[in-house]
């Protein structure tokens, strides 16, 4: 087939271009491929590890009251899974297994756990709350306020606003407690199930 003048000096300049940089297209393309490719068995991987992680947490939620059984298998979730959000939700259930069995020291060590590793806010809000509960039925009430300074999810301001209060009426510290449930109460709605609690917590101490 002939091509007329234009057609042809429109096929050199393609020649010409891909001689100068067709190499470097190539390359960039291969690159763009190896990237996808990994891209897509990362998420293979990562698929494969939530599946056999999931296998593991349904087996630690069988495991209902047995407190030796439950440790066992959060610790395996958190030394080969520890990526997935399972490790955090095991190491939750572990803590509430071992507080249960008044293993103070193994519940604030899994609840550490979960604040340090876990993959989801409100997991790591929730750790914190009950590390708070933990450390004040050792009296440690400093710690314990250390662990309630701000919620990462907003949703869960009211529940560590009326924790705070908590520790500072058994510390002793009535103002201050009437303070946090009074702000507790400010962020709940009028027919949160624990808004009326609240409301007497506060009354009992004459600060209504």
């Amino acid at each position: 087939m002939a091509f007329d003048l234009q057609e042809q000096e429109q096929i050199a300049e393609l020649k010409a271009f891909w001689q100068d940089y067709g190499r470097h297209i190539a390359l960039g393309l291969g690159l763009a491929l190896a990237i996808f490719g990994g891209w897509k068995g990362w998420q293979a991987w990562e698929n494969n590890q939530s599946n056999k992680a999931s296998a593991i947490y349904a087996k630690l939620d069988a495991a209902a009251g047995d407190a030796a059984a439950i440790k066992t298998a959060a610790a395996e979730l958190q030394k080969d899974y520890s990526r997935t959000a399972y490790a955090g939700r095991a190491a939750l259930v572990a803590a509430r297994a071992a507080f249960s069995a008044s293993d103070l020291a193994t519940a604030q060590s899994e609840l550490n756990w979960a604040i340090a590793n876990g993959r989801e806010a409100s997991i790591r809000d929730v750790a914190r709350i009950r590390l708070a509960n933990v450390l004040m039925d050792q009296k440690k009430y400093d710690e314990a306020l250390s662990q309630l300074k701000s919620a990462e999810e907003q949703s869960f301001g009211a529940l560590y606003a009326e924790t705070r209060g908590d520790v500072l009426a058994l510390k002793g510290d009535a103002a201050g407690a009437g303070e946090a449930y009074k702000q507790a109460l400010a962020k709940l709605p009028k027919d949160a199930p624990n808004y009326k609690f609240v409301e007497i917590k506060l009354e009992a101490l004459g600060s209504h």
